[in-house]
This record gives structure tokens, sequence and C-alpha cells, in this order.
């Protein structure tokens, strides 16, 4: 009788585990896209920083897709 009671937590504990390790990388996969996002955000914030120091009779160029 504790064999099958055995094999249930067994069976359980298995699939516990699983959803762990799937937990795991998907938090992993989303600090990767925080950490990436916020390099983004920073470089932006710069760009928008030496744009706004420009004159504005300066001459700039937007960028329209690949050329």
């Amino acid at each position: 009788m504790a064999a099958p009671v055995d094999l249930e937590l067994k069976k359980a504990f298995s699939e516990l585990q699983a959803k762990v390790m799937d937990t795991q990388q998907k938090v992993k996969l989303a600090d990767l896209q925080i950490e990436q996002l916020t390099k983004t955000k920073k470089h932006a914030h710069l760009t928008d920083t030496e744009v706004m120091m420009l004159v504005d009779e300066t001459r700039m160029y937007e960028g329209v897709g690949r050329m």
C-alpha cells in the first residue's frame, strides 16, 4: 500500500520540478529583456540629450528604413 503513494509523490514531485525549471527559464528571459530594454532606454535618452544641445540651425538627418 505504501508503494502507490510513493509513486504518486514521485510523479507530483517530478511535475513540480518541471514547473520550477520552466519558471526559472521564464524569469531569466524576462531579466534579459529588462536589461536589454534598460540599455535601449539609456541610449535613447543620451541621444535625445545630445540632439537637444544642438543649435536650431544645425542640419540633421533622420534614418528612413534600410538603405
